[in-house]
């Protein structure tokens, strides 16, 4: 035990210190700021831009509820209140800003005068909404920024709202009734416990994010034990290192010390991406309380550990029966293919979490640590399988441990042509 902790702390000390663990610890989190932050800095900057643009329409009722409707929807983005349609597609997104200017002249030359304004840049834009057009229910919005897709379709949902507003008002109604009619209609969804059900799109995306992560970080740092083992065993290191410690200390100190390493890099991610948060106090609060439970934190942990523990082994094995790295990437693709098809098959998983591929893919040990943590997050798999997940889990690492650990004894000291299946199991038999 002392010779694999000996081992274990030299594997960690010297990766950590590596200017590639620094780089990669530094670039993620920069990468995370660069997707998430800086697009909201950029798209805040451009929605303070003011711009002019002319809605023409014959009846001036319709004009002016068309304006009025873009200009109560700034002020709400303004102040942070956005009241979503029935569509509910402008929520949360920028609806730009704009003085709007009405006009009840449709004759085809005011709309030439305005399309020649619009290409000198005198106008940003004009919306033609005559009679014609919103019976045919295609309004012409002319403007030189049409590759503004998320503005250009907010401004579509809100000149929609405005249309169905003034509708109901030629039908005679009143404002309360027309703001009761439009009011968009939440609903809750609540398991058959009672208990209120997590937003699915948001449980989706967390969900995901953490298989992400488990599985690059899995897949990452068992190749790391294969290089580690491969590199000293070309370098002659081995043999000198086998002079104080047995092939078995060995093996076992390389997956606790590269596995450090990886549960280092992700606690540095984790923070860093709470710190990101912080401005988002209430989301995060929301999130945490929707989605990422203790029960759910506890299970990423266990899942990620078995997975490591399971494939860095694997990867250990490769690691001494190769010779090159051109035979190491070879044999890793077999190696790592169960983890790559659980992550081809997770979104049809997502979607049907208690299919019998869904069970199949839980339960066998190379799936099991994605698709069960999937299933789990989505609270569908029973405690008993849970429980039977682990078991064959916890009994494949033994034996793989074992079958893996003769391989490894004498693979470590083979050197010369690519070993044979036979060769291998001549080892396996032999150790």
């Amino acid at each position: 035990m002392h010779n694999i902790f000996i081992i274990a702390k030299r594997e960690y000390l010297e990766r950590v210190r590596t200017r590639s663990f620094v780089i990669m610890t530094l670039f993620i989190p920069l990468l995370m700021f660069g997707v998430t932050v800086v697009p909201t800095m950029l798209a805040n900057r451009g929605s303070n831009d003011i711009k002019h643009m002319v809605v023409v329409a014959a009846d001036r009722d319709t004009a002016e509820m068309i304006r009025s409707r873009i200009e109560q929807k700034q002020e709400d983005e303004k102040s942070g209140k956005t009241k979503g349609n029935k569509l509910g597609q402008e929520r949360g997104l920028p609806a730009g800003h704009f003085t709007v200017e009405v006009t009840t002249n449709t004759a085809e030359e005011e709309r030439a005068a305005l399309t020649a304004k619009v290409k000198a840049k005198q106008l940003d834009a004009f919306l033609w909404a005559t009679p014609d057009a919103i019976r045919a229910r295609k309004l012409d919005f002319v403007t030189n920024d049409v590759s503004s897709f998320i503005d250009n379709g907010v401004l579509g949902v809100t000149i929609n709202d405005a249309l169905r507003r003034q509708a109901l008002k030629n039908k005679g109604l009143k404002e309360d009734e027309i703001e009761a009619t439009l009011d968009s209609v939440e609903v809750a969804p609540q398991s058959p416990l009672g208990k209120n059900a997590p937003n699915p799109q948001v449980m989706f995306i967390a969900t995901l994010g953490m298989v992400m992560v488990m599985y690059v970080t899995v897949l990452l740092y068992g190749v790391n034990v294969m290089r580690s083992i491969l590199e000293e065993k070309t370098s002659r290191i081995m043999e000198v290192m086998l002079s104080i410690a047995s092939a078995k200390d060995m093996m076992a100190g390389k997956i606790l010390g590269v596995g450090a390493v990886g549960l280092t890099q992700v606690g540095i991610w984790g923070l860093t991406a709470g710190i990101f948060s912080g401005g988002a106090l209430v989301g995060t609060a929301a999130l945490i309380k929707g989605v990422l439970s203790a029960k759910l934190l506890i299970f990423f942990g266990i899942f990620f550990l078995l997975g490591y523990v399971l494939y860095s082994t694997l990867c250990a094995a490769v690691g001494s029966m190769v010779n090159s790295e051109q035979e190491a990437q070879q044999m890793q693709f077999l190696v790592m293919m169960p983890m790559v098809l659980s992550v081809i098959f997770i979104v049809n998983i997502f979607q049907h979490p208690s299919s019998p591929v869904a069970i199949f893919g839980s339960l066998f040990p190379f799936t099991a640590p994605l698709v069960m943590f999937s299933r789990i997050a989505l609270d569908s798999a029973p405690w008993e399988q849970i429980a039977l997940s682990i078991a064959l889990m916890l009994a494949t690492i033994y034996g793989m441990v074992w079958l893996c650990g003769r391989i490894y004894r004498v693979g470590i000291l083979m050197y010369g042509k690519k070993p044979t299946l036979p060769e291998i199991m001549k080892w396996i038999k032999y150790a």
